[in-house]
């Protein structure tokens, strides 16, 4: 399926491009209309079902038995789900609904997500499915103006790519206001290796680096650095014993009106493994999902099966193995190029569009 967005100064001369380059098979999936410096710009997204075009997007502690309870359960689920996806007859759709939901199957979007589209799509042929997939993958992008929090605490499985997110970010705060003092923070002080490099990057770059075991440090540390501008805290992984949300009442971060947590993932995980991370990096706390490694991963179903798992916005793309220019806040355009395109986003372009991170 081929997508590209148009945008013009009428809808009459959009759909003339649409016509012009598409061909008078192509199905518009959504239509806006803003103003920009006082003009009124008039934005149509059409897609093309062609076999051999590339496609193309300009756009948005249990009780015994317990853990054997939940294993059948969500076997119990997958079949369900399965039954009931089999059972959705994308006839019933219109073009412009049907084909965006044909692609995200093909990319790896689960039963149960592509079910719960179908449903808000056949209840109203008049929606696009770019609308009702920004329901259900929000973005809220990782600047000031969303984010107000003073500490942000980013936790995650064991490989994930939570140091270099948080020195991402870290080094995204100090770059957009230079003279602000930035502070990053190794909770995990059992491993050697992590440790090193943040305390290393933030030595290099500026950063205020600091270390955290206890409520007790935590309350000492945001005493300490109270000019600090932005606190970012490296959380390690978790033990099996241990859940997200009983980890940070013992940091003191549970009862913080001024912190919040973010959950840290790659987009290359089998289901399982998402099902087991989040039953343990569950918590009220837990705000947004940030997304490392997207260079290493092929399609990106993912992102909207842990959307609707969570209910969390997308807060942060991260890519690449270097940390200059390598993560940028969220957006629902880069999430659309990234799902329908597999294009990642362009790190260059990201200050223009989500505005300066300052306090």
């Amino acid at each position: 399926m081929r997508v590209k967005t148009f945008r013009g100064g009428s809808a009459k001369s959009v759909l003339e491009q649409v016509k012009a380059e598409l061909g008078s098979e192509a199905v518009i999936l959504d239509t806006q209309t803003r103003r920009e410096n006082g003009r009124c710009v008039c934005e149509v997204t059409a897609a093309l079902e062609a076999a051999d075009a590339e496609p193309e997007l300009d756009l948005e502690p249990g009780r015994p038995g317990w853990g054997q309870w939940h294993r059948e359960w969500d076997q119990i689920k997958s079949h369900l789900y399965a039954l009931a996806r089999a059972k959705a007859d994308l006839s019933v759709l219109t073009p412009r609904q049907r084909q965006p939901l044909e692609y995200l199957e093909a990319q790896g979007v689960a039963d149960g997500a592509l079910l719960a589209l179908w449903r808000k799509l056949r209840a109203d042929r008049t929606l696009s499915a770019l609308a009702v997939l920004g329901e259900v993958v929000a973005a809220k992008p990782f600047t000031a103006a969303q984010w107000p929090q003073k500490l942000h605490a980013l936790s995650g499985p064991s490989g994930c790519g939570k140091t270099s997110a948080v020195l991402r970010l870290a080094l995204r705060a100090k770059r957009e206001q230079a003279k602000a003092k930035v502070l990053v923070v190794n909770a995990d002080c059992m491993q050697g290796k992590g440790r090193m490099v943040l305390k290393h990057y933030a030595d290099l770059s500026g950063l205020a680096y600091a270390e955290l075991a206890t409520a007790a440090d935590l309350s000492r540390l945001v005493t300490e650095h109270a000019d600090a501008h932005r606190i970012f805290i490296d959380l390690p992984a978790l033990p099996r014993d241990l859940d997200l949300e009983r980890y940070l009442g013992l940091l003191g971060l549970a009862g913080r009106e001024d912190a919040c947590a973010h959950l840290v993932l790659p987009p290359h995980l089998a289901p399982e493994q998402y099902d087991a991370f989040l039953k343990r990096y569950s918590s009220g706390k837990t705000a947004s999902l940030i997304w490392t490694k997207l260079d290493e991963a092929c399609r990106y179903g993912a992102v909207v099966n842990l959307a609707l798992a969570t209910g969390l916005p997308v807060s942060a793309l991260s890519f690449g193995p270097g940390l200059k220019d390598s993560l940028v806040p969220a957006e629902r355009l880069a999430l659309w190029r990234l799902l329908f395109k597999q294009e990642l986003p362009d790190a260059a372009e990201a200050p223009a569009r989500s505005g300066r991170f300052t306090h």
